[in-house]
Formats: C-alpha cells, structure tokens, sequence
C-alpha cells in the first residue's frame, strides 16, 4: 500500500483524539499548554482577583507581591499598580488577557512557584456520564479554581481532550495545579492513582491462572470438541481483567518497563519453544518427503494470507496499514507477528483488530476443520 504501519497508526491514533497530541517518552510540546507568567499591574489597578480571573475561563493568579511583601490571595483582593502577581492558565487565554493587566516581567525575586500533576481515578457518580463541558461549567468555581485538565484516559487509551468527551467511571483524569487545588479535587472526584514501580503479582497471577482454567474448558457439539485453547483462554482472561482494572486501576498495576521486559522475553520464548518442539521433526519429514511437503506447507501458510490482505485492501476497502495488519495477523494467530506490528506501530491501535480476528479465526478453525479433514 506503500505506506509505514508507523505512520497510519499515529494517523489513526490522532483522528481518534481529535487532533491531539500524545507525547512519546522524551517529548515535549514546544509551545506548552500550560503556561505561568509574571505581571506588573498597571491597566488592572482598582480590580479584584475575581474579576481578572472571571473575563477569562482558564486563568489564576497565583501568587501576589506588593512592595516587596507576599500577600496571601483571596478573590475580594483588590489590585494596586505596581503588584507583581504570578498569572497561570492556559497559553491562549493567558496571551488575551495579558494587555488587560501590565507589563510582563522576565523574572521577580521569590515568584517562582512548584505546580503538581495529579492521576485522578474518577468515582464520583454526579460527574459520571457527564461531559466534560457540561462538567466545567455546573461544578462550582471553589471547586475548579486553578485546575487544569491536562489529558484524560480510559483502558489506558487516551480521549479527546474535547468538551464533548464523555466521562466514564474508571475514567483517568489528569490534572495540573497546586498541591492544595488539587487534594481538594481529589476529594471531591475520587481517588489520586498512586505512582507506583511494584507489579501486583496478586491481580497478575489470578489472570493467568483464569486464562489457563478457560482453555482446559471443551463443550462437544456432536462430535465436534469447541476449545479456546491456552491461547483463547489467555485472550478472554485478559480482556476481563483488564475490564477489571478499567473500572479500579489501582488493582494491577505493572511498570512499563516491566511490561515491555514481558512482551520480549514472551516472544522471544514463543519462538524458540515452536523451534524446539517442530525444528527436528520438520527436518525428518523433509528427509523423508523431500521439499514438496515442505513446499506445501509454505504455499498453505501464504495463500491465505494473501488472499486475506487481498480482501481486505479490496473489498473491504481497508485504507489504514496498521489496522490492517492487526486483523492479519489476528487471522493468522500470529503472536510473533502481532508483537512485530505494536513495536512498528509504536501504540495499541492495531490491537482491537487483532482481538477480533484473533477469536473469529479460532472457533471457525475448530469448527470447519474436522469438516475438512472429512472432506479430504
């Protein structure tokens, strides 16, 4: 399709979010979001704080010093020329209101001010099902005073950081502003998700041994056994726990670089098992059929394939390479191949695809393989 499976799933990500950014590990905005700035007053002399912070939606002063000394900062706090006072917000709203208040300074002595980012695990049922618009404009402002929503994310998905993006339970919300701003959001909307580097093996362990349980399960129609396999078993334990995690994450946690460590190490094995297992009876049945068995196995292994991508460029009119790999690979149950694709990819966009196929191609293989065998 001349196109890097790279490229489509960032492309499929950022429609998805509606044109926002998702930073990579080591990147940042040029222009932030958030912004902090130091003003003299000089058009805003005789205004309250109030009422500088109430002709913009997403501003607050911070932080006041008039004639060298700091004066705590209250919303009936009037301004006099010649304050100096931190403004913090959002870049664009910062920019507007800025000639309204004085001068900009590059730097003041003791204005500097530490800000903090909080993971909120939302459980409050009155923001539950709400949008965030709606949400911004019904919760009352003692509430929302200096709070920046900086992302939002759901199964570890990001959401469009849009006013008509829905809030679920489960949903994490991350927030930016000073520590007191936000222990009293937290409070409010639900639990801070703790930082944490420790892996709940508890909530890990449980998984596999459901995934494994699962696979042992047959169900006989006729004659005909119906299995998921270790394989299925594994896709629908993790599918219910991670809807289990989704609703409660502070169960299940597991450092990134930890899951990554898995990923490598599980495919690596993968591989390795299938070549100790099938190497040396490959190369007896080839000794003793020659290449044309071997040959056959390789046109049946590719054929399908072919036609599958065939299909599916064509017919189904699939226009996105990473998505379209994802549903190949499922087709195939190629886990070497799926975990090729998501380092390609670079994020999970391929995955829902291969979770489909992935289960599609196992009960149809179950199903119409002993009606093949008995047709041959």
């Amino acid at each position: 399709m001349g196109k890097e499976i790279h490229d489509d799933a960032l492309k499929a990500q950022s429609e998805r979010l509606k044109g926002a950014f998702e930073l990579a590990p080591g990147q940042e905005l040029a222009m932030p979001e958030i912004v902090g700035r130091i003003y003299k007053v000089k058009q805003a002399n005789g205004q309250t704080i109030a009422e500088i912070e109430a002709r913009e939606p997403s501003i607050t002063i911070e932080r006041l010093k008039r004639k060298d000394q700091f004066i705590d900062v209250a919303p009936e706090l009037i301004l006099q020329t010649d304050d100096v006072i931190l403004l913090v917000g959002r870049r664009a709203n910062v920019v507007q209101i800025a000639e309204q208040i004085g001068t900009e300074l590059q730097s003041s002595q003791g204005m500097e001010m530490i800000m903090d980012t909080s993971d909120v695990i939302l459980r409050n049922s009155k923001y539950l099902n709400r949008t965030l618009g709606d949400v911004k404009a019904n919760t009352p402002a003692y509430l929302k005073h200096g709070i920046y929503v900086l992302a939002i994310k759901r199964n570890d998905e990001s959401q469009p950081l849009s006013d008509d993006t829905v809030l679920r339970q489960g949903d994490v919300v991350t927030v930016y502003g000073t520590k007191s701003d936000l222990e009293r959001l937290v409070k409010e909307a639900g639990k801070a998700l703790p930082e944490s580097l420790k892996t709940d093996w508890i909530f890990h362990g449980a998984g596999l041994v459901v995934g494994l349980v699962l696979g042992l399960f047959v169900i006989r129609l006729g004659d005909v056994p119906l299995t998921l396999g270790a394989g299925g078993g594994a896709l629908l334990s993790g599918l219910l726990f991670g809807w289990i995690r989704s609703r409660n994450q502070v169960h299940g946690n597991m450092p990134l670089a930890a899951s990554q460590l898995l990923k490598d190490l599980g495919l690596a094995g993968f591989v390795a098992a299938v070549g100790l297992q099938s190497g040396l009876q490959a190369i007896q049945t080839i000794r003793e059929s020659g290449l044309s068995l071997f040959m056959i196995g390789v046109v049946v292994t590719l054929v399908p394939l072919l036609l599958s991508m065939l299909f599916a460029r064509y017919v189904l009119r699939y226009k996105n390479v990473a998505v379209m790999a994802g549903a190949l690979s499922g087709s195939r149950s190629a886990n070497p191949a799926f975990g090729a694709i998501l380092d390609k990819a670079g994020n999970s966009i391929p995955t829902v695809p291969f979770a489909i196929t992935y289960a599609l191609a196992n009960v149809f293989l179950t199903l119409l393989g002993p009606v093949i065998v008995g047709l041959a």
